[in-house]
């Protein structure tokens, strides 16, 4: 592995990625919306007007029960102690609904990015020099990787950091506590989120290095968001949660994942495969 021929690669795409508005504008509103307005909105409704706050039983009951279910009891414990319906679904939805959407957003800027690697390259017309230089199949795919990794990362977490800032100073007078600042959250962020961005970004780049262009694997890409709406329909209905344990084993599986599939990925995808694929 030659670590400096990896660097100019991943070097050289992201200052691709940075020229194109089209690519990372989109990734940065996708973020702001999923992570930063629509928890900030709903924090601020659910605490500050009566929408939520004038249930009847056919809402509270339902919401009741799954309290009483929950598995967690200091979380089922704070959850019953707060004064009011909106406190409650604010509370639930911060903690636990909102995991989806950092997600949904990691993996959607990994997607578009990751995408844009081979089948880029093609429309860009500069796949075939990159192929004739001196460099292994396995450095080029790492630094493509890196190049897809670096940019997805560096989004996700400024947007978590400024998403803990403004929701904590929206909740705290209500909560009295700092959210986000937990082990469901800090292993989310720092475990499975680098994990699933690296797995998504191995998938896209094989897809993107088989395809003909950018749209064909973005389009195969999609398939990723599938087990995140599993995700969304487990936590909303209560028939699982995200508890430190089944993050920390989710992240540790990724990652093996990672190290297979980038062997595979070298494996099969010898020198004259890409040539044949991309520019015939």
């Amino acid at each position: 592995m030659n670590k400096q021929i990896i660097k100019t690669i991943a070097t050289k795409d992201i200052k691709s990625v940075l020229s194109s508005k089209k690519v990372w504008v989109p990734m940065v509103i996708l973020s702001f919306v999923l992570c930063i307005a629509v928890p900030s909105v709903i924090t601020y409704l659910g605490i500050h007007t009566d929408a939520l706050n004038q249930s009847t039983d056919d809402i509270e009951k339902p919401i009741q029960a799954v309290i009483d279910h929950f598995p967690v009891e200091e979380m089922r414990s704070t959850l019953s102690g707060l004064p009011t319906l909106g406190a409650k679904f604010v509370y639930f939805f911060l903690h636990f609904m909102l995991i989806p959407f950092f997600l949904i957003a990691a993996i959607i800027n990994s997607m578009v990015t990751a995408s844009s690697s081979f089948a880029g390259e093609k429309e860009r017309k500069t796949l075939e020099s990159l192929l004739f230089a001196p460099i292994s199949v396995y450095d080029l795919f790492v630094g493509k990787v890196m190049a897809s990794l670096i940019p997805t990362l560096i989004i996700t977490y400024s947007t978590f950091i400024v998403s803990a800032v403004v929701v904590n100073l929206l909740a705290y007078p209500l909560f009295k506590s700092i959210l986000f600042l937990n082990p469901v959250w800090l292993l989310l962020m720092l475990w499975v989120i680098p994990a699933i961005v690296i797995f998504n970004i191995l998938l896209n780049v094989l897809v993107s290095a088989k395809v003909k262009s950018f749209q064909e694997a973005q389009q195969f890409g999609g398939i990723m968001i599938l087990p995140v709406v599993g995700v969304i329909i487990s936590q909303v209905s209560g028939l699982f949660f995200l508890s430190p344990s089944v993050l920390f084993l989710i992240g540790a599986g990724l990652f093996l994942g990672n190290a297979i599939l980038l062997k595979i990925i070298t494996r099969f995808n010898q020198r004259n495969s890409l040539f044949e694929s991309q520019i015939h």
